[in-house]
């Protein structure tokens, strides 16, 4: 944009695009610039072919050059070129008419919105000279004028003019040809400015000044300005010169003089002077004057030096700003100029140039103490920086209720005082602070206060120092109502309140300090690029109540409320313009927010012509929990369209839903370029909710598809079906009243933000339309849909997760198949696993897998192409299903929440099995590689084993068809081998995790033989069966037959008898070959080959242990048997089917009290396993044996059952337990007899008393033990314990089996021990029980010596040896007493 032109003469001469305006007719140029006569009328032409073709349209631009030709114009290097030909010095061009002032600035601007917040807008005017547009580069500078509308553009060679408000791109404009160009591209530019429309015009002039030469060329209308040349008379007031300059010295500013009809021209040296355009007639004259003024040198008038000047003006400063203000007084304006160092001088000056000064102070002291006061960092700030960049007049005559608004002192009543805003700044190194100061200048104050300081508002949302080669100074602007102030930088341009704040306690603490409350600042940043720079600028002012408000022509752009209008090189002329300035007085005024700014960046941002930049954040800087805020509220709302930046209207939904992609990709972009670092949860959210964006694209684009597969008659997909079925609550519905009537787009502009709603709907479409008897065809295309909506929604979204990460500031996370693999602590549940669609995904699959079984088979031919389609899709959905389900279980589980907890638990229960039956279900549609890839992801090796096994199989069973083709076969072989082959390979690959779940399905689908006969490994299938218990009979065949390993199979077999058997019988005989394999593997002689003497006697050491612990097992075995066949056996012969319980209860029960038939229960439940033929034991044998009665028929066919009890103890118990058991078993044979009965010997004879005690148990029990002890029958010494040793036995503590049973049922049977021992007590106090069992001890082992002497004394007659085994004695013992044996009917 605004750049001088390097194109030739030729280029200058040629036209520009045309407006409504017409050309003049140039008149040609002579050597002596004397004015010829304009050519005659040319005749009118007869009409011919080409009368009526379109003419060429010449441009609407006004190129103006100089009445003669530059000295310097042959010389430029490519400033200014050649000479215009001779024809055109000869031909005019007429003008059209001219459109009237309203009819440009009134309609509509067709400006393009840049950005927007809640305090103003920026935009892009579209009215651009096409030469700017083309100069984009060069170096130059401008302004623009609200008051006539019009906008001035300076380059070394050229100004440009044209109105900047009007609609069109390529607006009326005029290029002047300045008639003494810049020598270089690097001397300073020309100054210029309009001049007002004189009372002939409508138009304003155009005044143009070099700054070293002191050139001046005034136009006094830009319209007319082509008819001067040919006016002879006017020509010589147009050009002249700056007298009395110094050398070296040079122009750095031109200001207009207001109503005093001039210019105040600031001089490099400090000097100043006026410049007047019209002499006192009015007419067109350029002359100076200097003003009186110890800025510059000290001799006034056209002399001085200019090393005086530059030595003066390094003490004061140089000129910073020179500003006018009009005067309510006809012909006058008051003057003011400011130093970079504080000096401000004041001068009332007329027309024609006369003056008078006001004021002349050094402010610099007042200003440096107020900024420092005010502000804590401008104290730290060295006080030799300060500058004073620029200032400006305080709008008068404000009515009371906007002078109410600001933070201003009231205006000075008297035109002697004036009221300034200065822009200045403190610096250091590392620091730049801007401040607005309010300064009052008045006549006849001390040199102690030589100001009025007033409001002192620091500038903290910019800090960037300002370029010293920019091509247009810092500027301030007031524009009325004085309550936003404008700041141009080169850069940049800042937007701050000087409105009083609402009033609260905080701001009335601020004041008490002399310090003003927060409020509105904003920045609006051009992007880094070198083209890209504020040139120029100007205000637009509201029109207001107030002197000089309606003085004079009314200005052309009024806007309601107050804007600044940019010149910006490379990009055009922006406009920021407050929407309500009135607000920023109330008492809610807008604020900047984080969102406000994220809102800017990701609305206009995406936009790729924005000369603006919003990741800039100078001052005004937001916390990241603040961003982080932000940032989810903008992403929810453009999921859901709302705000002013969206339309409810979509014609092509893609493209609305691309555009908001779009914008959450630049939430995340503006929030990186930031720096802001978003927590873990927030990051994950906004990529959540990227994902229905994106997801919900994929969803419209499968609609589409599914609308063009469908029939013309039966367009509504499931998609729109899913959305007419969401119940209201779950959606917001169209306002009809609007014309919002498409249901379906709605919710896709709408309600993106629900998509685990919609998807979790697609099933309940299908149950719904299933209820309605929907016909076949029309179920399979909405189930088919489906599969669709639900494969490539989630499949989508997982992709799109695992593809963004790095784009949210995930890229550490660890992700598996599109989820999180751990670390869901603190996060919300992701969307994609909502219980909803959980549920509804399996459902879909376990309808979907049943419909293709109903609907398609392998053989038949033309069927459904839909129910194939679904039948693909069943892998890819089953794969999704089990992923949802694993995200959702992880992410509860790591739920704070209890009830999450548990539901997580649930859910992983769920998974789990899932991910083997749902895998599973694959195989009944066939899909066996896919069912193969989905067990292998999600590790369901179980499901894997099963699968493969299930198809080799059925290979099998293909091979063995009827009718079967060679090639046929061949291919089936070949598969079969090669499914064979893998199998292998997962024995190599996954070892005993894959190989265990093998064998288990090999054993249960196909039996043992099957899992011994599978010849494909050896290893694994020795140890599957080695570490399943209930195999080890099978496993100890595989150790004979498969493994040859006769000590492992023994180990089994004895490990199987002696902890694990239950049924007695098989207890027996896998003890028994365990004891005969391992004598056999002992005796081999290879066993000992190789074992040094050390282990060969370790190992017989333990071969001896194991043996006895067999022995023993065997031992208790025995005396089961014994019961059941010499007691049970009997009884239950003869008993009816059914009733073989309760015939043995009813034959062998105690007589219990019912208040402790706990007793009875133990023993029923004891003899209910008895005859089940379980292995009882060894505690529950003893409570068998100590609790029956036996009959007298059939006692005599076992030993004493008290001894066989205490053998039971002896050989499966040991220690302090054993000890416990013995005096249990004693006790219980004590208390078998009535001792009130046996202990009452009067009138009873001695053979009577010795016969009753030869009748009891304990007297039975006596001589067993005793003739066993005889007899040598085993090595145990049995002990025999007094009443008084087993008194108390379990009245405190039970046995183990009783440890985990309910307390009431321990307390139950710790009563029944308690009440045994009180009778065993009973009998001992007051039946002397001690006595009568040593007596009854004596009398026993006494009988069983008679015994052994009669029996040794038969033999000896018969001339036989006699036999003493250990069971002998019992037997004969039991003869020899038969008259004393006989069954005791006592009760306890």
């Amino acid at each position: 944009m605004f750049s001088a032109s390097v194109n030739n003469g030729a280029d200058n001469a040629s036209p520009a695009p045309m407006t409504t305006r017409g050309r003049r007719r140039q008149r040609p140029l002579s050597s002596d610039n004397s004015a010829q006569q304009p050519k005659a009328k040319r005749p009118r032409l007869p009409l011919n072919d080409q009368t009526f073709v379109n003419p060429t349209v010449p441009q609407e631009t006004y190129e103006v050059k100089s009445t003669r030709t530059p000295i310097v114009e042959l010389k430029q290097d490519g400033i200014e070129g050649s000479s215009p030909s001779p024809a055109s010095k000869q031909e005019l061009s007429f003008r059209s008419k001219k459109s009237r002032p309203s009819e440009r600035f009134s309609k509509g601007d067709g400006s393009t919105l840049l950005s927007t917040n809640i305090a103003f807008d920026v935009r892009k005017l579209p009215a651009l000279p096409d030469r700017l547009k083309t100069d984009a580069t060069n170096r130059q500078h401008g302004s623009a004028d609200s008051s006539t509308g019009y906008a001035l553009s300076l380059s070394h060679t050229h100004a440009v003019v044209w109105p900047y408000a009007t609609p069109g791109q390529s607006p009326e404009s005029f290029t002047f040809t300045l008639p003494c160009p810049s020598k270089h591209s690097s001397d300073a530019l020309p100054l210029g400015a309009l001049v007002p429309p004189s009372a002939s015009s409508a138009e304003p002039g155009l005044v143009v000044v070099m700054p070293t030469s002191g050139k001046v060329t005034y136009w006094e209308s830009i319209s007319s300005a082509t008819t001067l040349d040919f006016l002879q008379q006017q020509r010589n007031g147009i050009e002249g010169s700056i007298q009395g300059m110094f050398s070296g010295e040079a122009v750095i500013q031109i200001t207009h003089a207001e109503s005093a009809a001039g210019f105040i021209l600031a001089f490099s040296s400090g000097r100043m002077a006026y410049l007047s355009v019209r002499d006192t007639h009015g007419r067109p004259k350029v002359s100076t004057l200097f003003l009186r003024t110890n800025l510059g040198p000290a001799s006034s008038g056209f002399f001085g030096s200019i090393r005086h000047a530059l030595s003066h003006s390094s003490l004061q400063g140089d000129i910073a700003a020179v500003r006018s203000e009009r005067s309510s007084k006809q012909g006058e304006c008051t003057v003011v100029a400011a130093t970079s160092k504080g000096r401000l001088h004041s001068w009332r000056v007329h027309r024609g140039g006369h003056h008078d000064l006001l004021a002349e102070v050094d402010a610099r002291g007042a200003i440096l103490d107020a900024l420092q006061g005010a502000d804590k960092v401008n104290a730290r700030l060295p006080a030799e920086s300060l500058k004073i960049l620029d200032f400006c007049f305080v709008p008068r005559g404000l009515d009371q209720k906007h002078s109410d608004m600001n933070q201003l002192s009231p205006s000075p009543e008297s035109e002697d005082q004036q009221q300034l805003l200065l822009l200045a700044s403190l610096s250091s190194k590392q620091t730049w602070r801007y401040t607005l100061l309010e300064v009052i200048l008045s006549t006849g104050l001390s040199p102690e206060t030589p100001v009025d300081i007033g409001m002192v508002r620091p500038i903290s949302a910019y800090s960037t120092p300002p370029d010293a080669h920019a091509l247009a100074k810092p500027r301030l602007y007031l524009p009325r109502p004085n309550l936003i102030a404008f700041l141009v930088f080169d850069h940049a341009a800042v937007v701050a309140s000087i409105a009083q704040p609402p009033d609260s306690p905080d701001s009335q603490i601020l004041e008490d300090n002399h310090l003003l409350p927060a409020s509105f600042e904003d920045v609006v940043d051009l992007r880094t690029d070198p083209t890209l720079e504020i040139v120029g600028s100007g205000i637009e002012e509201p029109k207001t109540q107030g002197f000089g408000a309606g003085e004079g022509k009314t200005s052309r752009i009024r806007p309601k409320n107050p804007a600044a209008v940019l010149m910006v090189r490379g990009a055009g002329t922006l406009r920021i313009a407050i929407t309500d300035v009135e607000r920023f007085a109330s008492e809610k005024p807008p604020v900047v927010t984080a969102k406000t700014k994220l809102e800017q960046a990701v609305f206009f941002g995406v936009k790729e012509d924005n000369p603006l930049v919003f990741d800039v954040q100078h001052g005004l800087r937001f916390t990241d929990a603040e961003y982080g805020k932000a940032a989810l509220e903008l992403s929810r709302e453009i999921l859901t369209s709302t705000g002013k930046h969206f339309s409810s209207l979509a014609a092509r939904v893609d493209t609305n839903i691309k555009e908001r992609v779009q914008y959450l990709e630049k939430i995340m972009s503006q929030i990186t370029s930031l720096k802001v670092n978003l927590d873990r949860v927030t990051r994950w959210q906004l990529l959540w909710n990227a994902e229905k964006l994106h997801v919900a694209n994929v969803i419209w684009h499968k609609h589409e598809d599914f609308t063009h597969l469908r029939p013309a008659a039966s367009k509504k997909s499931i998609v729109a079906e899913i959305v007419e079925y969401i119940r209201s609550e779950e959606k917001s519905e169209p306002n009809l009243a609007k014309g919002e009537v498409d249901e379906l787009r709605h919710w896709f502009v709408r309600d993106v933000d629900r998509m685990e709603i919609f998807i979790a709907w697609a099933y309940e479409v299908i149950k719904h339309n299933s209820k309605a008897n929907l016909d076949q065809a029309s179920l399979t295309c909405l189930i088919y849909e489906a599969a669709e909506v639900y494969n490539s929604a989630i499949r989508d979204a997982f992709t799109f997760r695992s593809s963004n990460l790095k784009i949210y500031g995930l890229a550490g996370e660890k992700l598996e198949h599109g989820i999180l693999a751990d670390n869901y602590t603190g996060l919300p549940t992701p969307w994609t696993c909502h219980p909803f669609i959980a549920n509804n995904v399996k459902r879909q699959v376990e309808l979907s897998t049943e419909w293709v079984k109903q609907h398609w088979s392998v053989e038949s031919d033309g069927q459904d192409v839909l129910v194939q389609r679904t039948r693909e899709l069943l892998p890819q959905m089953t794969e999704v299903y089990l992923t949802v389900v694993q995200e959702l279980y992880r992410s509860y589980v790591a739920s704070d929440d209890p009830k999450k907890t548990a539901d997580g638990q649930k859910y992983e229960a769920i998974y789990e099995q899932d991910r083997h039956d749902k895998v599973v279900l694959l195989a009944q549609t066939e899909n066996w590689d896919a069912g193969i890839s989905i067990a292998e992801n999600h590790e369901s090796l179980a499901a894997l084993a099963e699968i493969l096994t299930r198809e080799i199989d059925g290979l099998r069973h293909q091979l063995e068809t009827p009718g079967l083709s060679p090639e046929r076969g061949e291919y089936l072989e070949k598969k079969m081998t090669s499914k064979e082959t893998q199998v292998q390979e997962y024995f190599e690959t996954y070892g005993k995790d894959f190989a265990f779940p093998f064998y288990e399905y090999l054993f249960t689908t196909f039996g043992v033989d099957a899992l011994l006969e599978y010849d494909g490994d050896k290893k694994f299938k020795t140890m599957y069966l080695r570490t399943k218990p209930e195999l080890a009979k099978v496993s100890w065949i595989n150790d004979v037959i498969g493994e040859e390993d006769i000590d492992h199979a023994a180990d089994t077999l004895l490990d199987l008898g002696l902890a694990r058997e239950q049924q007695v019988w098989n207890k027996k005989i896998e003890l028994s070959l365990g004891k005969l394999a391992r004598m056999a593997e002992s005796s081999r002689p290879s066993s000992k080959a190789s074992m040094s003497i050390q282990d060969v006697s370790i190992d017989g050491t333990t071969e001896d242990a194991q043996v006895t612990a067999i022995d023993k097992e065997l031992a208790i075995i025995g005396v089961q048997d014994d019961l059941y066949n010499t007691q049970i056996r009997p009884v239950i012969s003869v008993a009816l089917e059914g009733e073989e319980l309760s015939l043995v209860q009813e034959t062998f029960a105690l007589k219990i009290p019912k208040k402790y038939k706990i007793l009875s229960q133990i023993f029923e439940d004891a003899l209910r396993r008895l005859l089940n033929h379980e292995a009882l034991d060894p505690l529950t044998l003893i409570d068998l044996l100590t609790l029956i009665t036996l009959p007298p028929e059939t006692r005599e066919h076992m030993p004493d059952q008290f001894f066989s009890a205490l053998r039971v103890a002896h050989n499966g118990l040991h220690g302090a337990e054993r000890v416990q058991v013995e005096r249990l078993i004693w006790r219980r044979c004590f208390l078998r007899e009535d001792w009130t009965e046996l202990n009452n010997t009067t009138l009873k004879k001695d053979n009577d008393i010795v016969e009753v005690l030869g009748q009891t148990d304990l007297f039975q029990f006596y001589c067993t033990l005793y003739a066993n002890q005889q007899s040598g029958g085993d090595d145990n010494n049995y002990r025999r314990l007094s009443p008084g040793e087993v008194a108390g036995v379990y009245t405190e503590t039970l046995d183990r089996r009783f440890e985990k049973m309910e307390k009431s049922y321990r307390e139950k049977v710790l009563e029944a021990m308690r009440w045994e021992d009180s009778n065993l007590l009973k009998h001992i106090e007051k039946h002397r029980l001690e006595q009568w069992a040593k007596e009854t001890r004596k009398y026993a082992e006494e009988a069983v010596d008679q015994q052994y002497d009669d029996t040794t004394a038969a033999g000896a007659a018969l001339g036989s040896p006699s036999s003493k085994s250990v069971s002998a004695p019992t037997r004969k013992q039991s003869k020899a007493l038969e008259g004393m044996n006989g069954h005791n009917g006592g009760t306890h």
